[in-house]
């Protein structure tokens, strides 16, 4: 199991503790977190468990995952992110479908952990079963927060991309479907739970990085002759803000309900943040793919 965390006081002991409680044999598992470069309490919570301990100074979770796999030395290797609480029989359940010696990579339910603000319960809302969608995507591709691949299967078609600073398993599991001659499979009790952003701020921060990983993405494959990514365009965040205040206006008047302007709120936040980090996205990855050319 590898564990890649930056910055993660607030969440990496109950990350850990959920690890260390599943039902698989202790004996049979190695968990190593690594710790990218954290400047707050974090190593010193790592520390206090029975964990292997791992640094990684250079910045970037693809760097991270990729020192986590080297170090390692399991057949099999699972993914969880930090800010994820794994379930009892999760670690069980993510390794079953590795009997079918055709499978090559498993992606694991992805929940929520449940809201407690505005940010954390939209952020559930426009993401619902994510991992579901990544699945039955074309091509479909495992979201690493959970999930594990063969390590005969990394080796294969190669591990995370360091020029990827977002959306590197979305990459990789492209890779995987163009290259591996293995399938995926989805472990339906698998279950982690994401912890989502708690603030505005942070909703945004997390939405701009994930456009900016989509639009390295579509860079980087549209070099290879395939479809362009489309960031969201003006007309449409221009809809999404006048449905915003019409929600506002019927809200003064006494109609409508407060949750509508909640919903149409984040709605154009997270347009915004696509507008500006998928075109972001795309112009580096335009950079770096030309420049590898």
């Amino acid at each position: 199991m590898i564990v890649p965390v930056r910055d993660g006081e607030p969440t990496i002991a109950d990350c850990l503790d959920a690890i260390l409680a599943t039902d698989y044999p202790a004996e049979h598992r190695e968990i190593l977190v690594v710790d990218n470069g954290s400047s707050d309490g974090t190593a010193a919570l790592i520390r206090t468990r029975p964990v292997r301990y791992v640094s990684e100074p250079k910045r970037g979770v693809s760097n991270a995952r990729n020192r986590g796999i080297a170090e390692s030395t399991g057949a099999i290797l699972a993914f969880v992110d930090a800010d994820c609480v794994v379930e009892p029989r999760w670690l069980t359940e993510l390794v079953r479908p590795f009997e079918d010696p055709e499978v090559g990579s498993v992606a694991g339910d992805l929940q929520h952990v449940p809201p407690t603000t505005a940010a954390e319960r939209q952020a559930a809302r426009l993401l619902g079963n994510w991992q579901r969608f990544a699945f039955n995507s074309n091509p479909a591709y495992p979201i690493t927060a959970n999930a594990a691949y063969r390590r005969d299967v990394l080796e294969r078609i190669g591990t995370f991309d360091p020029h990827m600073t977002r959306a590197q398993d979305v990459e990789l599991g492209l890779r995987f479907q163009e290259r591996s001659g293995r399938r995926l499979a989805y472990a339906e009790k698998a279950t982690a739970r994401h912890r989502n952003r708690s603030t505005q701020l942070g909703f945004f921060r997390q939405q701009l990085g994930w456009a900016y990983g989509a639009g390295l993405v579509g860079a980087k494959f549209e070099a290879m002759g395939g479809e362009p990514v489309k960031p969201p365009r003006i007309r449409e965040i221009g809809r999404t803000a006048r449905g915003l205040g019409i929600v506002l206006r019927a809200r003064i008047h006494g109609q409508g309900r407060r949750r509508w302007i909640e919903d149409a709120w984040y709605d154009l936040l997270r347009q915004v943040a696509w507008w500006v980090g998928a075109r972001a996205g795309l112009r580096k990855g335009a950079r770096i793919w030309d420049a590898s050319a």
